[in-house]
């Protein structure tokens, strides 16, 4: 019985070590990892590559392993598994490869410990002997796996205080005003005396300006995309790889993609409050598990302003926010133009932008604008009931009237100019605005509630008396009832702003005007730098050539200003009937000259063809006389 029970050990044994020969004489896989920061972090050289590589090859050469093969994650984050070497060397493992995978501990494996407990058992199912060797773990000894999985949570919570320690430094950096991403935009540099602080870069912000130029004469998103790629300018990404920055900075780019400008780019140069000269942080939330950058709403922004040289005037950078919100989408009308006030016309019953396109109609070229939503639902139920049809062009020259009357006006009669800025500004502030002023201190006291909450919050995460997860359940939710109530006290102090500064507003208008004092032709420029937006009524006469139709102009910085001013270009009553009259004089008149016309037509027509019938039987007449006479003389 003994004897048997020797052979069958010894049959056991036989097969171990033969399944160890199996195993050693695959690939013995050894895996290094190097994450940013590591260097510092552990010591000088203690972690690096080169290091790993020698200390994983002594210990295989140690152990009599043979066939190795190093795979190598240079730069990459233990939080992540889709390394590249890391999916390569899996994929051998899957395919029968790897016999042995040897690496310096369980961190180089990964800081995850569900991540590296699933890889564990990958191998374990593939027959892989697995050793970390600072860790005292060789899957041979099954002894030496019980403080694996204690080792991986360790390494998870690690992750997890690094991440917490670097986004509170981070967070303290942004909030003094220092910028926190890792490059200076394009048109700027880092100082190279502090890396806190940027400067000019000449060349890409005179291209920066070229663009808000471009944008506020009118040229919109892909014509502007358009002009900059047949002048060979490169762009954002080319430029800042040629000297050495950015993202793509090590990244191999597709040389065909140098000058090709897209909506997408000059979208992302357009809205930077940074060209103003401001500092903007936080605009983007990354999670410790998650690689990619998500944006978080504006109200959650740490905004700087006035730290750094703008490139942007700020004035000119709150014009091309306006119209991008308004005029996301210019339309160019029948022959490929953008007439300069699409984007500015709105329906004034139903609040629809206005399309403009052109009318070619009795020999002639005119620019019409008309409501969207009734053409939309022209078949159906319109949104709206008429056209609101109005000629653009005859639009375009009362706005110039109007304009150039508040310029001499304003430059004539500065101080009582500003004072009736102040009372249209002041009769502008509705009931509803009233409301919200009342909402102001509620929010605040709610603010400072919320404040002292999240506070003992964090006191309780401190001290271990609330569970993690309670923690964040609740420091989210507090979070974000914060963050929005701040944003709508930002908006309620914007609107109250925006009346008790009346006299700031009217000395902003002011002094556009006598910056275009002097204008004679309206460009696009003007118009975006004065109005916001203009409002078109119906017509008093529908379906009629001739018509009374009025207008709602809404300047930039005062809004509505209706007086005297704007009031000389409507006409009296009186002046109405008579037009009226006038209208329907010449409507007559047109009628009656049309049909004179016409008789005297009809009747030349009809004379000359009475003439060629006379002359028809008259010949006739003559050819049957001459037939009756030929037929006498030959009878007998």
């Amino acid at each position: 019985m003994e004897c048997i029970i020797l052979s069958v050990k010894e049959l056991y044994m036989d097969a171990q070590e033969v399944m160890h020969m199996t195993n050693y004489s695959k690939i013995t896989a050894l895996y290094s990892r190097l994450s940013v920061g590591d260097e510092d972090r552990d010591g000088g050289e203690s972690n690096s590559i080169q290091n790993q590589k020698i200390f994983l090859e002594n210990y295989a050469r140690g152990q009599h392993l043979t066939n190795i093969r190093h795979y190598i994650d240079d730069d990459e984050s233990g939080r992540f598994f889709d390394r590249s070497a890391y999916s390569r060397m899996m994929d051998d493992v899957e395919n029968g490869k790897i016999g042995v995978c040897i690496m310096k501990d369980l961190t180089r494996w990964g800081r995850d410990y569900l991540q590296v407990g699933n890889a564990m058992e990958i191998f374990r199912r593939n027959n892989v002997r697995f050793i970390a060797v600072n860790n005292g773990i060789d899957s041979e000894n099954p002894d030496t796996l019980e403080f694996a999985p204690f080792i991986n949570i360790m390494s998870e919570w690690y992750a997890k205080d690094i991440s917490k320690k670097v986004k509170t430094g981070i967070k303290t950096k942004g909030m003094s005003g220092k910028p926190v991403a890792t490059e200076a935009p394009y048109g700027y540099i880092k100082a190279p005396d502090n890396k806190d602080f940027w400067i000019i870069d000449k060349e890409a912000a005179e291209v920066v300006r070229l663009i808000f130029r471009l944008f506020l004469d009118g040229k919109n998103r892909n014509q502007i995309a358009v002009y900059l790629t047949q002048e060979q300018i490169p762009t954002p990404t080319f430029y800042m790889k040629d000297r050495g920055r950015g993202t793509c900075k090590n990244k191999t780019l597709n040389e065909n993609n140098r000058y090709k400008w897209n909506k997408a780019t000059l979208t992302h140069i357009l809205t930077r409050q940074e060209y103003c000269g401001d500092v903007v942080n936080f605009k983007t939330a990354k999670h410790f598990r998650d690689k990619r950058n998500h944006y978080v709403d504006r109200s959650q922004w740490h905004i700087t302003e006035n730290v750094h040289e703008p490139i942007i005037d700020r004035t000119d950078f709150e014009n091309v926010q306006r119209i991008l919100e308004n005029a996301p989408v210019k339309r160019p009308n029948g022959d490929g133009e953008i007439h300069p006030l699409s984007g500015l016309l709105f329906c004034k019953d139903c609040g629809a932008k206005m399309h403009i396109r052109i009318d070619y109609r009795n020999g002639g070229k005119r620019h019409v604008a008309y409501c969207s939503e009734y053409h939309k639902g022209k078949a159906k139920n319109p949104k709206c009931s008429s056209p609101h049809i109005m000629d653009a062009d005859l639009l375009m020259q009362t706005v110039a009237d109007v304009l150039k009357k508040i310029a001499e006006y304003s430059i004539s009669n500065r101080a009582e100019f500003e004072a009736l800025v102040k009372k249209s500004l002041a009769m502008q502030q509705t009931d509803k605005t009233k409301k919200q002023q009342k909402r102001i201190p509620q929010i605040t006291i709610r603010l400072e509630q919320i404040d002292k909450v999240l506070n003992k919050l964090y006191e309780d995460n401190a001290l271990g008396t609330i569970p993690q997860d309670r923690y964040e359940q609740m420091s989210q939710k507090y979070s974000e009832e914060y963050y929005t109530l701040k944003a709508e006290l930002e908006q309620l102090r914007e609107q109250l702003s925006a009346f008790e500064n009346a006299g700031g507003r009217a000395q902003k208008f002011v002094k556009l005007i006598d910056r275009y004092a002097n204008f004679t032709d309206l460009t696009p420029t003007i118009l975006n730098e004065f109005i916001s937006r203009i409002e078109v009524h119906e017509r008093d006469k529908k379906r009629a050539k001739q018509a009374i139709q009025h207008i709602g102009i809404y300047f930039n910085h005062i809004g509505r200003f209706e007086n005297e001013l704007t009031q000389l270009a409507e006409p009296t009553e009186q002046e109405i009937r008579q037009m009226r009259e006038e209208i329907e004089e010449a409507r007559k008149e047109k009628s009656r000259a049309y049909h004179r016309n016409y008789s005297r037509e009809y009747r030349a027509r009809n004379l000359e063809k009475q003439r060629e019938y006379d002359r028809i039987k008259a010949r006739e007449y003559r050819a049957k006389k001459k037939a009756q006479a030929a037929a006498a003389l030959s009878a007998p």
